[in-house]
């Protein structure tokens, strides 16, 4: 129960946070989520092209 509310306390914060960083806009932070997102993606494809091409040398 107690991590719960602080999970929801830290996902709240968040959230204003990326809400505060865009003046209250929606749309911004939709936008800025969905780069973060592919971002993220692109690095993990990255890696997984890496460790690939690693395995394949061998």
């Amino acid at each position: 129960m107690f991590i719960k509310t602080l999970a929801q306390t830290k996902m709240w914060g968040f959230w204003q946070y990326m809400f505060d960083l865009c003046n209250e806009s929606f749309p911004c932070v939709i936008g800025s989520l969905t780069v973060i997102i592919m971002i993220f993606l692109a690095i993990v494809m990255g890696l997984g092209t890496m460790m690939t091409r690693l395995n394949r040398r061998e």
